[in-house]
């Protein structure tokens, strides 16, 4: 595994040397892969927070879990290293808590997330993402005349949004929403004030990106509340530009909404596999003889493997001699491209047992990597997503499963991926130009 990024890690003289000079003693393929690749990332992104946060006279930042639990652990000693007077919190939230919290408004993006396609379409799971019970379920399905025995069922997107048309005409959906919404957002609140952001006139948050809907829906819960602390978002990547918001801003560091290519490649649900927490998702808050506590999902991660990450980058952020380098992006870039796009058949298999759902409810949990046949394959490509444009049979991550699934022309598969993906971004962004 070694060899596969010793040629990249070379462009920079101090990480390759703390590489090597920490191989002996993580030669285990976890602790090989940890060590060239996610770290390196890892560190390098960190300090790139740090300085943009110093240079923004930023005092307080606040790292997102899950995907925030190893930026913050190595945060504090980068911090320390470099003496920056910067404070690092660990935040604990989730896509669900915050939007639970914010469902109230009725006339915000979270509350349209509740209606949004996921991978797996389902009556059940729409309704999981507020939180209703099964008595509060069928108390909808009783109003718009849904049958409960089709609840588990798997729809097409057509077939998914009539659904969701019927709930939102709903007076037992709204009203039951609103009644659990109001609970969320009283204790959010209490959590928001003691982790003291209203407290600063200018806060980073952090996290790995994609949309920035949680800094949205944070910011729609300050807002409510009438707290004017300036939200500065940090970010790995960003799939889409969000809009812009009166005291909010977005800063990301590997691409844009304009990288086209890197997106074409980038494996998004295989970095927050690897970037996640030993705890579970965070459901809400309660409070607890007068202390906010979160209430955590069950914990279906690998809390070991997050742990041997955690060592490494911790050992790795003291002995690195991280210097300012223009190349750090690109470093970074071209260690996840050859992990991400040309993965060795070890590095996949490190992946096997690990779970990603990416349904903000979590209802349904599904291996990151796949062994499959072609026919899969095939749907994700150009020509049959536009046949089957109304069906959902995505991969988690389309190179893995490729790597370790009996099928031919792999490389013919692989490259007709990348050009698809790279034709959809495209085609997206001009209609939404046009727009």
């Amino acid at each position: 595994m070694r060899n596969r990024y010793d040629k990249i890690l070379r462009n920079d003289l101090s990480i390759a040397q703390t590489v090597s000079k920490n191989s002996d003693s993580f030669d285990t393929p976890l602790g090989q892969l940890s060590l060239n690749v996610v770290v390196p990332t890892l560190i390098l992104y960190v300090k790139w927070i740090l300085t943009e946060s110093k240079r923004k006279n930023i005092k307080r930042l606040y790292f997102f879990a899950r995907d925030g639990y190893l930026m913050y652990h190595t945060a504090l000693i980068l911090c320390s290293k470099l003496k920056f007077d910067i404070e690092c919190s660990y935040f604990y939230c989730s896509r669900y808590s915050l939007r639970m919290a914010s469902y109230r408004f009725f006339d915000d993006s979270a509350y349209d997330k509740l209606f949004i396609h996921s991978y797996k379409l389902s009556a059940y799971n729409m309704l999981k993402r507020a939180g209703f019970s099964d008595n509060e379920r069928f108390e909808v399905y009783k109003e718009i005349d849904f049958p409960l025995t089709d609840e588990q069922k798997i729809m097409t997107k057509t077939k998914f949004n009539d659904f969701c048309s019927k709930v939102k005409e709903s007076k037992a959906f709204i009203k039951i929403l609103k009644e659990k919404s109001d609970i969320a957002y009283e204790n959010t609140l209490l959590y928001i004030k003691q982790e003291s952001i209203p407290d600063y006139d200018k806060i980073g948050i952090v996290d790995l990106g994609w949309t920035g809907s949680l800094q949205r829906t944070l910011k729609r819960i300050l807002d409510s509340a009438d707290i004017k602390t300036h939200l500065c978002g940090f970010y790995l990547g960003m799939l889409e530009t969000p809009p812009k918001l009166e005291n909010s801003e977005y800063n990301t560091w590997l691409f844009n909404e304009n990288d086209v290519l890197v997106k074409s490649w980038f494996a998004y649900n295989l970095m927050e596999c690897i970037f996640t927490a030993p705890h579970g998702m965070t459901m809400g808050y309660t409070d607890d003889q007068g202390i906010i506590m979160p209430i955590f999902s069950e914990e279906k991660n690998a809390a070991n493997y997050i742990e041997v990450i955690k060592e490494i980058s911790e050992k790795f952020a003291a002995d690195c001699d991280l210097k300012y380098c223009k190349k750090h992006k690109k470093l970074a870039l071209r260690l996840l491209k050859q992990l991400m796009f040309n993965p060795s058949e070890q590095e996949v298999n490190l992946f096997r047992d690990l779970c990603f759902c990416d349904d903000v409810g979590e209802q349904y949990q599904s291996n990151i990597v796949q062994i499959t046949d072609k026919r899969k394959f095939k749907n994700q490509l150009l020509f049959h997503k536009i046949i089957n444009r109304n069906e959902i049979d995505n991969l988690y991550w389309y190179c893995g499963s490729l790597k370790i699934s009996n099928v031919s022309f792999k490389k013919l598969y692989k490259y007709m991926f990348l050009l698809t993906n790279a034709l959809v971004i495209s085609l997206k962004k001009l209609i939404q130009h046009k727009k």
